[in-house]
């Protein structure tokens, strides 16, 4: 960690401030009502001053009237059988599926999703939809509470992302790109070669009462295509020089803005045709 902050400060000419953040996304059109999904990495751009915080502040001092989407997944709450990375003993199974608690979006901490999302969860009047695995983070600044309304069936398509492509949102990568883009994952179900499944899980509801629900997700089970890599390749191809494609750089990172219904046109036509 030492020699990795040394490095980054090696690297850079001039620290990076909130007020850089903003600028950059100023340039890119980015509103006081903007509706934005939002993915991120503080090391992208070289020695910020405040690291995640300054780019959690650019972002709520920028959308104050619209909506801030980040993840606030909770991967190791899904089916242990399916854990991979790593894979626990199969006679563990039972057990962790019999002594876990149910998931409490109010206590759980989002795992794997970095610095950002993770802080941004605990900034004032950011809200968690109540998915036990894929929950995500929403700042609504708007007065339409049907941002926060996430269906336990992803075939639905009645979640934040998914409304987000509907309302002319944006995807707005902060030193990312599209490998980390969560509304590519939800558009897997759109796939004639996706696997469905059904899992048993338990949560709090909004009384903290415990309930049994059902969570249907669909997935493309295989890895002989990279999903993301070739609906970046096609999205690119189709929309650089647009207004659907804009970049801005900030220190030795990239800023890039998309737009979330275009890429789930994207998306779709490669689910849809691709794999033929």
């Amino acid at each position: 960690m030492y020699d990795k902050l040394i490095d980054l400060i090696n690297k850079t000419e001039k620290p990076i401030t909130k007020y850089d953040f903003i600028e950059a996304y100023e340039k890119l059109g980015i509103k006081s009502d903007s509706l934005l999904e939002v993915h991120s990495s503080t090391s992208a751009f070289g020695y910020i001053i405040n690291k995640e915080y300054d780019i959690c502040d650019s972002l709520v001092e920028t959308v104050t009237k619209g909506v801030i989407i980040m993840m606030g997944h909770t991967g190791e709450f899904s089916d242990p059988s399916e854990w991979v990375n790593p894979p626990v003993p199969k006679e563990w199974h039972s057990m962790i599926n019999r002594h876990r608690k149910p998931f409490d979006k109010d206590l759980f901490i989002p795992e794997r999703i970095g610095k950002v999302a993770a802080l941004f969860s605990r900034y004032k009047n950011v809200q968690r939809t109540n998915h036990p695995t894929q929950s995500m983070s929403v700042l609504n600044n708007t007065d339409d509470p049907s941002w926060l309304e996430h269906d336990l069936d992803d075939t639905k398509t009645h979640n934040p992302l998914s409304k987000l492509a509907k309302s002319k949102g944006k995807i707005l990568f902060i030193g990312t790109d599209f490998s980390s883009c969560t509304s590519i994952h939800l558009t897997e179900h759109l796939s004639p070669y996706s696997t469905k499944k059904v899992y048993d899980y338990q949560r709090l509801d909004d009384l903290k009462q415990i309930e049994d629900i059902l969570v249907t997700l669909k997935y493309i089970d295989d890895d002989e295509v990279d999903n993301f890599k070739e609906i970046k390749k096609q999205y690119i191809e189709k929309y650089t020089d647009t207004e659907y494609l804009k970049q801005v750089k900030l220190g030795f990172g990239v800023i890039t803005l998309i737009d979330a219904e275009k890429l789930f046109e994207v998306a779709e036509a490669f689910h849809r045709d691709f794999r033929k």
